[in-house]
């Protein structure tokens, strides 16, 4: 089971990034979310203690998107992750995947800054590029 959310603190999990562009004023918007993965694992058996228990690994990934378009707009690749895991089988719904984000709403954000520092170059030799066709 693969669910993807958005985090949930919309402040912790959005940053805007202003960039002046050759004299135009843009920002761009990063969104960082989760996709959970679970597995449930043990055995369920009757008359004996539920050995069941719920593995789950969450991928931060983050979405670059400009404010004036959709133009540019694409996910940023990100090497954080972590996992854990939880007693009982995995439930269907948005409560372990709520559950884990509110835990690593830290790291997270972390990542997200870190994600926003490193992709201004490439953000604006893709600008570039693009004023570069643009003008031809």
């Amino acid at each position: 089971m693969s669910i993807t959310l958005i985090a949930l603190a919309a402040a912790a999990a959005t940053h805007s990034v202003p960039i002046d562009h050759h004299g135009t004023a843009l920002n761009a918007i990063y969104t960082a979310r989760a996709d959970v993965t679970t597995r449930t694992v043990g055995a369920k058996t009757p008359n004996r203690m539920d050995m069941q228990r719920c593995n789950w690994t969450a991928k931060v990934v983050i979405d670059r998107k400009l404010d004036h378009g959709p133009a540019l707009a694409r996910t940023i690749a990100s090497d954080a992750s972590f996992t854990g895991s939880e007693a009982g089988a995995c439930a269907n719904g948005a409560k372990l995947e709520q559950r884990v984000l509110a835990l690593h709403q830290d790291k997270i954000h972390t990542q997200l800054m870190a994600v926003a520092d490193r992709d201004r170059a490439p953000l604006l030799a893709e600008l570039d590029a693009v004023r570069n066709l643009a003008s031809n």
